[in-house]
């Protein structure tokens, strides 16, 4: 397989090989615990139906190749899929992707392996809230922008 998923121990990354990293423009994507919401395996008629029509950056041929971004915003997806019946499916929080869609050999053990990993990481390290990782806390203990409005 030309697309790589690997469970580590502090995420998920997605290897791209050859022809595919250049459709995807990407050679790698690295997901930390944090961001994965979950995960599940789809066919690829489901996984297509629900996604963005337009690629950016991607490469794809009906029903034989999907590879790249699809979509913008708050939709991107992220897609590494061949000729197979099924995928993985891993849903994200935040931004560059929402969702990371990949065709492995055996789609059901990674998504088990994703699942075990996600429940060891949310067991043993205390999760950070995003709004005291990205903005200064004020005295409420909410989130304040450096910038105020006139």
């Amino acid at each position: 397989m030309p697309i790589k998923l690997e469970v580590t121990q502090t995420g998920l990354r997605v290897g791209f090989t050859g022809l595919d990293r250049a459709a995807a423009c990407r050679r790698s994507l690295d997901v930390p615990f944090e961001r994965v919401v979950g995960s599940r395996v789809m066919s690829r008629a489901d996984a297509v139906a629900s996604s963005p029509l337009l690629p950016c950056p991607g490469s794809w041929w009906p029903g034989r190749l999907r590879v790249g971004s699809w979509g913008i915003g708050e939709r991107r997806q992220l897609w590494g899929v061949h000729g197979g019946a099924e995928a993985v499916v891993v849903y994200l929080s935040g931004r560059p992707f929402h969702r990371v869609v990949v065709e492995v050999d055996d789609c059901r053990q990674a998504h088990r392996l994703i699942d075990a990993a996600l429940l060891r990481s949310k067991k043993c390290g205390a999760r950070q809230s995003l709004r005291a990782v990205l903005g200064e806390t004020g005295d409420e203990g909410f989130a304040v922008s450096s910038r105020r409005r006139r």
